[in-house]
């Protein structure tokens, strides 16, 4: 039978496997779905919507203006992103160190 330690032990490693791979996955789909990071697939899967006509009927002149918009929405939406996390981030820790100030 397993004792209690290395039952903590175990619990306490599947959790941080999991921590891994969730932050690992997390990566992946916000890369994987950055406009910056593949203007041209995001201006391919965009241009029904915006001209109602597939991205090999655009103009040359067209394909830049739809890349470059797309691009811009996703580096804004990334500085956004940036943004919340770090006063999130800021958030929690001014309130540990509250919590860290009451218990001493």
């Amino acid at each position: 039978m397993a004792t209690a330690a290395r039952i903590g032990r175990r619990s306490g490693r599947r959790a941080a496997r999991i921590r891994l791979i969730a932050i690992a996955l997390g990566w992946a789909v916000a890369l994987g779905g950055c406009a910056a990071m593949d203007p041209r697939g995001a201006a391919e899967q965009a241009a029904p919507n915006y001209y109602n006509e597939p991205y090999s009927a655009l103009s040359a002149e067209q394909k830049m203006q739809l890349e470059d918009h797309l691009a811009n929405q996703s580096n804004t939406a990334w500085r956004t992103t940036a943004q919340v996390a770090s006063g999130v981030g800021g958030l929690a820790q001014g309130t540990g160190f509250l919590l860290f100030a009451v218990r001493h």
